[in-house]
């Protein structure tokens, strides 16, 4: 969708979050003089024409072209009702890819590690002093960026690949999982839409060797974690079999940030930058908040706030990060229908003491069959309760295996929270 097709058209902006109101502000940036459309499911303060969401099947005749923000499901019955009547609907993202840049454009999917992926790719760019922006769903609206960088490391969700119709120059799945069955509808067409990324056309499609959906879906593709290609091992970072320099000093836990490492060197690769100079460059991360971001002591407890794990391979990953501490989990949150069956073995196999809360909760307890496992009504009552029962020096570890959803606005209300609690 380039800007030119909604200049003198009747647009309306769908959903009046954080992106809705940069694609407003950018819309009238470029066209001062035109009245642009509001539909929202709550009222909203504007000078703008209002329409709610409820209503908004009574206004298609009104409409042109309708910029869906995306936590609206595209496979909400209103889209189908939209196109039937001849409406256009596209996105914040679209319009972003259709806009004239010069700088090299790296898009990040996959169901876990995007946010860390591209926040580390661009600090290597950062710190290399290559001028670089970081947007999308990690945070800053695409519509927000400048358009004058040399490079746009661009986090992609699964609601922004779906009817994703701009082509990156480089483009990178990471991993799928079974996830967002709300929105997508079925874990299928959540596979289908995620890999829309890689069917985009770009120059350089680049997957995970170490997962098996991921890794034939592309043609021409390249990989990473392949012992031929970048990954990790030992105490080494690899580029096939040279070394590129020793992991010692980089600050994240686990193997998956090693592998989230590889993914970015990776594409530091494919942009021919000094890879030794790279991985200096990410020791200097600091990581991000929510993601097994630890904090303590406090009290004789150290805590893990991992509270973006919203699924059970990010929670497993989790507790291998952990693996040689006395752990205390937090685990639960709005039930998609995901397997928990491998982390519930994997809780039993490490020891792991479990607190189950939320609307996943007692499925998870009956799940887990090993005896140091609770029930918890609240996270505040979770956490209370994992200080009671974890010896001095343990770590009280939130890896929900679950959104946030049931009970609270987002995944970073949920951290924080348990930040407080902790610290109570």
């Amino acid at each position: 969708m380039n800007l030119s097709a909604l200049e003198n058209k009747r647009v309306a902006i769908w959903g009046m979050g954080r992106e809705g109101r940069t694609s407003l502000a950018f819309l009238k940036q470029h066209f001062p003089d035109q009245n642009f459309i509001i539909i929202n499911r709550d009222p909203v303060d504007t000078e703008e024409t209002f329409i709610s969401e409820n209503e908004m099947l009574a206004h298609l005749d009104e409409i042109d072209i309708v910029i869906k923000s995306p936590g609206i499901s595209y496979y909400h019955n209103h889209v189908s009702k939209l196109i039937e009547a001849g409406v256009t609907v596209t996105s914040a993202t679209n319009i972003w890819f259709s806009l004239p840049k010069a700088g090299t454009v790296i898009a990040i999917t996959g169901s876990n590690g995007k946010s860390t992926t591209s926040a580390l790719t661009h600090h290597i760019l950062t710190q290399l002093g290559k001028n670089a922006e970081l947007g999308g769903n990690i945070g800053t609206p695409l519509l927000s960026l400048p358009l004058d960088a040399q490079y746009y490391v661009v986090e992609l969700s699964s609601y922004q690949t779906c009817d994703m119709t701009g082509v990156p120059d480089i483009a990178m799945l990471l991993n799928l999982y079974p996830e967002h069955i709300q929105w997508h509808k079925s874990h299928a067409q959540y596979y289908q839409d995620k890999c829309n990324l890689l069917r985009r056309g770009a120059y350089i499609n680049i997957v995970n060797h170490n997962e098996p959906p991921t890794k034939d879906i592309a043609e021409r593709s390249i990989s990473f974690n392949n012992e031929e290609a970048i990954h990790f091992k030992n105490s080494s970072m690899m580029d096939g079999y040279t070394v590129i320099g020793t992991i010692d000093g980089f600050p994240l836990l686990g193997d998956h940030n090693l592998e989230n490492l590889s993914a970015a060197l990776t594409i530091c690769k494919q942009l021919n930058l000094d890879l030794e100079k790279c991985l200096e460059a990410a020791k200097s991360y600091p990581g991000l908040p929510h993601r097994l971001q630890i904090f303590g002591p406090h009290k004789g407890h150290m805590f893990v706030n991992d509270s973006i794990s919203t699924d059970p391979e990010a929670t497993i990953a989790a507790l291998n990060a952990l693996k040689d501490k006395n752990v205390t989990l937090i685990v639960g949150g709005e039930d998609r229908e995901q397997n928990y069956s491998e982390l519930a073995k994997a809780i039993e196999s490490t020891g792991t003491k479990s607190i189950c809360a939320y609307e996943a909760g007692p499925r998870l307890f009956d799940m887990i069959k090993s005896n140091d496992k609770y029930r918890a009504e609240t996270l505040e009552a979770a956490v209370i309760k994992a200080k009671e029962i974890t010896e001095e020096g343990g770590y009280i570890l939130l890896s929900p295996a679950a959104p946030s959803y049931d009970a609270f606005k987002d995944f970073e209300e949920r951290g924080n929270l348990f930040m407080t609690y902790a610290t109570a």
